[in-house]
Formats: structure tokens, C-alpha cells, sequence
């Protein structure tokens, strides 16, 4: 027979051990709606390839929750379609979360504006499919973050796209600012 002191302790280590597993298996909001919509949900901004993590940051008021790759994801059932990349879960400070896409693609030219907006499109037709309603509950809720919702990250070669162009007019009306080579989102 044990001493009681030592079933106290294996007791509370079980304990402890619960309430562990506990907070680990705490799921984000965006982990959620994605994994809803069918998505593989990577911690953080992992989701994102290495090359483009560096390019994405977030401001002090923010962390990254959770990404997924809809590109990758969404490959094998709709291999011809112009597919965005990234989506990123953000919380704020005061326990909110809400959404925002990403799309790496090169801007040496301004024709490549028409395939941002293809890809944008397909994005837009995605969030509006009833699986990834969650998803596109938390990109609605970036607009009460002050964050835009999709961004067009363009790291290498040059950026020809410029303010005042017809180029700029046609992605500001749909929602996107001209492609930066680094994203801050704040």
C-alpha cells in the first residue's frame, strides 16, 4: 500500500496534466472555420512558405493565430483555377480574431493586376461556398480591425503598378491596395 501523500501527488499531476491537454486542445476561431471548410490549419503564419514568412508581420497589437495554404489545399480539385495562397488568422490584444488573405505573386508588369483580380475572384467565390461560412465571418471581421482583408505581397523584381494608375483604380475597387514587397498588418 502507498502512503497517502504519494495518491495526493499522482493525483494532482493527473490533474495537472488535464488541464494542460486542455489548454492545448483550445482552438482559434480561424482554426475552426478552416478546418470546417476542410482545410489543413498550420500554427501561426507556418502555413506561409518560408521564402514569404519574412515578408509578413504583424504590429504589437496583433499575433498570427493560425494559416492555412488554399493554393495547396485547394490544388488537386481545381488544378486550372487562378487560386489565392494564404489565408492568416489574427487575434488583438483584446481577444478578437478575424482574417486576412495573402497573395505572393510578382509585379514586374501591369498585366499582372488581371491575374491578381482572377485570383481574387476565386477567393471571393470560395468565401461564399457554405463551408468556409466561418471564414468568411473572420475576413468581414477585418474591417471592424481597420485591416484591409487581401493583400498582394510582391518581394522580388520590380513593382510597376503605381498610385494613380488605372491599374491602382481597378484594384482599389476591389478591395486591394497596390502590392508591397513587405506587409505589415497593424
Amino acid at each position: 500500500m502507498q502512503p497517502k501523500g504519494r495518491l495526493d501527488h499522482e493525483f494532482s499531476r493527473e490533474q495537472a496534466k488535464k488541464k494542460t491537454a486542455k489548454t492545448v486542445l483550445k482552438t482559434s476561431q480561424f482554426e475552426s472555420a478552416a478546418t470546417a471548410a476542410g482545410l489543413k490549419v498550420m500554427p501561426g503564419k507556418s502555413a506561409v512558405k518560408g521564402q514569404y514568412q519574412a515578408g509578413i508581420t504583424c504590429g504589437p497589437e496583433l499575433s498570427f493565430s493560425a494559416s492555412v495554404d488554399i493554393d495547396q489545399n485547394c490544388q488537386a480539385a481545381e488544378p486550372q483555377a487562378n487560386r489565392w495562397d494564404y489565408g492568416l488568422g489574427l487575434n488583438t490584444r483584446k481577444g478578437e480574431e478575424f482574417a486576412v488573405w495573402v497573395e505572393p505573386h510578382p509585379a514586374s508588369s501591369t498585366g499582372e493586376v488581371v491575374k491578381i483580380i482572377a485570383k481574387l475572384d476565386w477567393l471571393v467565390q470560395k468565401l461564399a461556398q457554405p463551408d468556409f461560412k466561418g471564414l468568411e465571418t473572420l475576413t468581414q471581421k477585418s474591417a471592424q480591425a481597420e485591416v484591409p482583408r487581401f493583400h498582394w505581397l510582391a518581394m522580388t523584381g520590380d513593382i510597376r503598378i503605381r498610385a494613380g494608375s488605372r491599374e491602382a483604380a481597378l484594384l482599389s475597387k476591389r478591395g486591394l491596395r497596390l502590392p508591397s514587397r513587405h506587409l505589415v498588418l497593424s
